[in-house]
């Protein structure tokens, strides 16, 4: 479970994984001549020819012959030709491995050779070891793709192309189909009624094709070359464990242990990359012979087996050819679903890309054709086998999702000192559990006086002995410099409590922790000095303004987590830094007397009287601060001086409105760079001045001889009458981006688990146990990035970082490939060769000048695809799989390493128990679309505010729908995804999964804002970027201020009413609540120092923007969730919602009122609290079928084994446990297992 940090302990296991992942420097694939040798020595075991040309000499055995040359084949030659005899004795069923034998026993019990018509006259049977190249080890398959003395080969339309980054491959179509491609085969289980249902004589018809592809199909890239008595035919496999279900640990008696599935993978050998890019992914399990998951790890198989069988051939056979009834015998449902034919000559769904799919809940079967090479289908099928595995073993969701960890950072400029508040180290004995300085800002309401003595006398919360103590195995002291050392990043300094860096002198000073003698050296930027408690300082120079400065990162994180977001909401955009969206320039002052003058006078200004409702700071207990006291935070100050219209008297706004705006931004400025040391509160006077130019006042303002710099922020693009203008928003001189760790992409599995199991395992953190909590692993160790921006040389950094590597282990789709003319004559073009970034550019010169003679073209990141030559058309739909970084850079590693730091020496968590990180906030996403005026009938979905809230049951129906605009992923347009957006995705009724995530959010109860992604109305377009930006909103806020009750109650949020129009009701209630302008001030203003203009009334009340496209936006909205909600009451799917779903959908088909329930009444809201789901009925029927099939899969595993002589005394402890009703008790709180309707 990748919620759960424990770097030591989990060493081993990240060390084996690189080793599967082929990124150890030592991989078999880093030396061509070795990995040559072993695929030669594969093709002999298939009983193939080996490839002579590469073999290496390894010996001439007679010195007068020197002909005879031995090679490692020659060796190998007798000795597999006599394994290949004894093989060929052992029966058929000895011969297949464990999984593919339980595949193929259900196959022969399921599609009888009996259903085929008497013209097909083919066997139904798996591919066996004697002709499957089994790719049991990373990269193999890409050198499989091309052939051996060529860097280029096609097949079908497909095109593979070796390149310095690795392996390019165009396949026929740029992008998937969402539309008539999802097919299932009829019995096992309900089909919704947005799948196709296909007979089972048809589905029979059709794998015994795709088991008995065209012979041209399987010929091995690898060999095409050779003459054809030397080709190999052959087909290529992989072997898959993705995981389904996170484990807490690997104790017996803990409830929740993890999961995994077995996925076989077969591909006729021309398309053996589709299997190299489905290992990247989700890891080679290697050979399924030596490593069946349920033999050498029984307590790890969820009892669910898939096969994947491509066979994109299958477009070609006709309707009648598949056994589909004519026209006038088919129902009425077969002909909604195409599958009936009117002319003989009809091909199955109109010869269109398409994948089909038999599962059995009952057996945990699943089996998948794929009628098309595009690479998506391959992921999204595996990812729809793992939701089909959680959805019946439970305890899980698999999930559409992508998430990061988040601590807010912020600016120190060029003086830090760790008696400042803001590291938390030191503190007022009044202020009791602080978390976050944000914490502390919301406690600042103490006097004057008692700040003065709390820093007079501070109480410190974290010593260095403690954390000498803590880390006393893992880092090293130095009793001669008073500091420790960490053992695996001897980069990170753990610093004594008494800490101050001036950059002014470049000096670190601290008092050492033994002798109390004053130490100094030299501030290093390739260092992170970590205070006690956890707090982390960094000299870093800042990539736009390329200033000097200090940054701190708070101890403390969040895990923001995006599930349920539509295609190009912004999933892998919540995990990337503002920082590219930031521009930098020097303080400009246009009237410099002018800024001071009105500086002053705000400084001497009367606040007191600011208020409509006068405040009285003597029943308060306190005194009004002074803008420069250290009882004041920069956030109080923002506020301060930012017009309110609620709390603030009219007078007061037009006093503020009346100052130059270059003057509240200068005192701002005063505010974040004012120390103590230099006087009182009016020596800020003697700190600033500008230069002259030419004789006169410059614009450039200087803080202590320094040139200030101050960095914009674009939020949005408004609309003008010359066209879309971008709006940038200065950022607090206080803040720099929060430092942010991807742990989720796109396909992820989660673990709802109650707050005593967690305690068991870390109790130092202090888990809720009324109270469960998510924790959640990632399924894939490559991301499919669509990197749109890199079209624009220089734009998207990170992925010319990643295009740039030469490694040569990079699976790169729907670029154009580019030659070495064409780079030549780019390094010419100095100009626009100066636009990417470095990693870009060292390629395309390198490339250029010759190396990486064993390739002929190469991929440059702005160059993509050309799907139309005649028009010059390009894919939209650019891809490459993007290692997670954790994994090739140390940089990362070492961020991982701090968060688990940081968040131990906070917590005092000892190294025996994890550090447990479970999700902290939901962050849905939206992907809007405006108003289109050349297509009336698309209708507008940007109704929303930048941030809502939803209650539970409207999130679901709002999940249950998951509208979207166009994404270029897809062909088709914007549409509904379906329920969390997987509805394409999901083999079985889309009911279960929403019955799991209703639960997750009833028992975890963390918050859900959901943001806005492509348009506010028609007047604001904001793409991404309030998605990069909620991550700097949350860590900003206290665990208080998340809790959506806090933020109603304190009118940060309100709620959005049904209402009439036009003698309509408009359904406007579905939008929940949104964020109001009082939120704006107070959240967005911990950013940016101006926020007055941020998100204007019509931005956050979107119907003050046009009321007849609000309506029409709306009503959409609704209408489409009752459309869903009646497709749902017509297929079965809601036979199997849970109650409280079922009252839900009920309210909603009555139009608005149910059983004298509405949407918002107390009785039905009710239905959705924790107590009262664990109390239920259903839900405890939820818990004994967990048991039931807990106990079922563990009882069939022991029989197994048992029969191959395994040691199962371990497994049979478990299933004590799991009879208990301990364990019962264990997994209250937890998702459970799904009880299906006839059960």
């Amino acid at each position: 479970c990748e919620s759960i940090f424990n770097h030591y302990q989990q060493r081993p296991e990240w060390r084996a994984l690189i080793d599967k992942l082929g990124l150890n420097q030592e991989d078999l694939s880093n030396n061509k001549q070795l990995l040559h040798e072993y695929i030669n020595l594969k093709l002999m075991t298939l009983g193939l020819q080996p490839i002579q040309d590469i073999e290496a000499v390894i010996a001439t055995p007679i010195a007068g012959n020197m002909q005879s040359k031995i090679t490692v084949a020659t060796l190998a030659e007798g000795l597999i030709k006599s394994m290949r005899a004894q093989i060929a004795q052992i029966s058929e069923e000895n011969v297949y491995p464990p999984i593919d034998q339980r595949l193929q026993t259900h196959i022969s019990k399921t599609f009888r050779t009996e259903l085929l018509p008497e013209s097909c006259a083919l066997d139904i049977k798996l591919p066996t070891p004697f002709n499957t190249f089994q790719i049991d080890r990373a990269n193999v398959a890409f050198e499989l793709a091309t052939p051996f003395n060529r860097s280029q080969y096609s097949a079908d339309g497909n095109v593979n192309i070796k390149i310095p980054q690795g392996l390019l491959s165009n396949p026929k179509s740029d992008k998937r189909s969402t539309v008539g491609t999802f097919h299932v085969v009829e019995g096992g289980s309900p089909i919704s009624s947005d799948k196709f249902a296909v007979p089972l004589k048809a589905a029979t018809f059709m794998l015994a094709q795709a088991l008995n592809p065209p012979k041209y199909m399987m010929e091995l890239p690898f060999t095409a070359s050779q003459q054809e008595s030397n080709k190999a035919y052959c087909w290529t496999s992989v072997y898959l464990n993705p995981p389904v279900v996170p484990g807490l640990n690997n104790e017996m008696n803990q409830p929740h242990r993890q999961k995994n599935i077995e996925v076989r993978y077969f591909a006729p050998g021309s398309f053996v990359v589709n299997l190299g890019f489905v290992e990247q992914i989700f890891c080679n399990s290697g050979n399924p012979l030596q490593n069946d998951l349920m033999t050498i790890s029984p307590e790890k198989y969820c009892g669910v087996s898939c096969a994947i069988i491509l066979a994109p051939h299958l477009v070609n056979f006709t309707k009648k050819e598949c056994g589909l009834p004519h026209w006038d015998q088919a129902t009425e449902k077969q002909r909604e679903d195409g599958m009936a034919w009117k002319d003989e000559k009809e091909l199955y769904n109109n010869g269109r890309p398409f994948k089909l799919t038999y599962r059995n809940p009952q057996s945990g079967i699943v089996i998948t054709m794929i009628a098309d090479t595009y690479f998506g289908y391959s992921k999204k099928e595996i990812k729809t086998m793992v939701s089909f595995a959680a959805n019946i073993v439970g305890f899980s969701q698999e999930e559409h999702a992508g998430g990061c960890y988040v601590s807010p950072v912020y600016s120190w400029g060029r003086s830090f000192r760790s008696v400042d508040k803001r590291c938390l180290l030191f503190k007022d004995p009044n202020i009791k559990a602080l978390s976050s300085s944000q914490d502390l800002m919301a406690a600042e309401k103490n006097a004057e006086k008692s700040v003065s003595q709390a820093q007079a006398n501070p109480i410190v919360t974290h010593t260095f002995k403690q954390m000498k103590e803590l880390l006393s195995i893992h880092a090293t002291y130095l009793p001669e410099k008073g500091y420790m050392v960490d053992k695996s990043y001897p980069s990170i300094l753990y610093m004594p409590e008494n800490l101050q860096i001036e950059l002014k002198d470049r000096n670190v000073y601290y008092k050492h922790p033994e002798t109390n003698a004053d130490m100094t050296m030299k501030v290093k930027n390739d260092c992170v000095y970590v205070l006690p408690n956890g707090y982390q300082v960094q000299l870093i120079r800042h990539p736009m303004s390329g200033q000097w400065m200090l940054i701190g990162t708070e101890q403390d994180v969040f895990f923001c987590f995006k599930p349920a977001s539509v295609s190009g909401a912004g999933k892998s955009e919540l995990s990337k830094s503002v920082m590219d969206a930031v521009s930098s320039g020097p303080f400009i002052v246009k009237d410099f007397d002018l800024c001071m003058k009105e500086a002053d006078q705000i400084f001497n200004y009367d606040f007191s009287k600011r208020h409509k409702v006068p405040f009285d700071y003597n029943a308060a207990g306190r005194s009004a601060r002074h803008i420069l006291s250290p009882a004041r935070s920069l956030g109080s100050v923002i506020q301060l001086l930012t017009p309110d219209h609620e709390d603030y008297t009219e007078e007061y706004n037009h006093w503020l409105q009346s100052m130059h705006p270059d003057t509240i931004s200068f005192i701002f400025l005063i505010k974040s760079r004012y120390r103590p040391s230099w006087g009182d509160f009016d020596s800020w006077k003697k700190q600033f001045k500008l230069d002259k130019i030419n004789g006169h006042n410059g614009y450039a303002l200087k803080c202590q001889d320094t040139e200030v710099t101050c960095n914009y922020l674009k939020i949005g693009e408004e609309k003008t009458e010359e066209g879309w203008v971008k709006r940038n928003f200065r950022l607090r001189q206080d803040f720099y981006p929060s430092d942010r760790f991807q742990n989720n992409d796109d396909i992820g599995v989660s673990l709802v688990a109650n707050g005593l199991q967690l305690a068991k395992i870390s109790p130092h953190q202090k888990f809720n146990p009324a109270k469960s909590y998510k924790l959640t692993s990632n399924c894939e160790y490559r991301y499919f990035q669509r990197p749109d921006d890199a079209c624009n040389p220089g734009m998207d950094k990170k992925c010319e970082q990643d295009l740039g590597r030469t490694e040569g282990k990079t699976f790169i789709s729907n670029f154009e490939p580019i030659s070495r003319e064409f780079c030549q004559d780019l390094k010419d073009d100095v100009m626009t060769l100066d636009k990417y970034t470095k990693p870009m550019q060292d390629l395309v010169k390198q490339f250029a000048q010759g190396q990486y003679p064993d390739v002929d073209q190469t991929v440059i990141s702005s160059q993509f695809r050309i799907t139309d030559q005649e028009k010059g058309i390009r894919s939209n739909n650019v891809r490459y799989l993007q290692t997670r970084d954790e994994l090739i850079y140390p940089e990362t590693q070492q961020q991982k390493y701090l968060i688990e730091m940081r968040k131990r020496l906070m917590q005092r968590i000892p190294f025996e128990n994890p550090v447990v990180l479970p999700v902290d906030v939901y962050v849905p996403g939206r992907r809007l679309n405006t108003v289109d005026p050349k297509n009336q009938a698309i209708k507008p979905l940007s109704v929303y505010a930048p941030i809502h809230y939803q209650p539970i049951p409207i999130l679901m129906l709002d999940w249950l729908a998951s509208l979207s605009g166009k994404s270029p992923s897809t062909t088709g347009s914007g549409s509904l995804e379906g329920a969390l957006t997987k509805g394409p995705f999901n083999n079985m009724l889309m009911s279960i999964d929403l019955n799991y995530a209703c639960l997750a959010l009833i028992l975890g109860d963390e918050p859900v804002l959901s943001t806005a992604a492509g348009s506010i109305g028609h007047k604001l377009k904001v793409d991404h970027d309030i998605t990069l930006l909620i991550p700097e909103i949350i860590s900003r806020m206290t665990r208080q201020e998340l809790d959506v009750k806090y933020l109603i109650a304190h009118g940060f949020m309100e709620q959005v009413k049904d209402f009439d129009h036009m003698g309509k009701k408009v359904h406007a209630g579905i939008l929940g609540y949104r964020i109001t302008t009082k939120f704006v001030k107070k959240f967005f203003a911990r950013i940016f120092d101006y926020v007055d203009g941020l998100f204007p009334d019509d931005c956050l009340k979107v119907e003050q923007q046009s009321m007849e496209n609000f309506v029409s936006g709306v009503e959409f909205i609704y209408e489409n969730i009752a459309k869903c909600v009646k497709q749902y009451m017509t297929d079965g799917s809601f036979q199997e919602l849970i109650p409280p779903l079922q009252v839900l959908f009920k309210i909603v088909e009555a139009g608005g009122e149910y059983d004298h329930m509405t949407l918002y009444s107390e009785k039905f809201m009710k239905m959705f609290e924790r107590s009262e789901v664990l109390a239920s009925e259903w839900y405890q029927k939820r818990i004994l079928t967990s048991q039931r099939n807990e106990i079922a899969v563990l009882s069939e595993e022991i029989k197994q084994l048992e029969k191959k002589h395994q040691p199962v005394q371990a497994l049979k402890e478990r299933l004590v446990y799991i009879n208990s009703d301990q364990y019962k008790r264990d997994i209250e709180g937890s998702l459970a297992t799904h009880v299906f309707a006839e059960e």
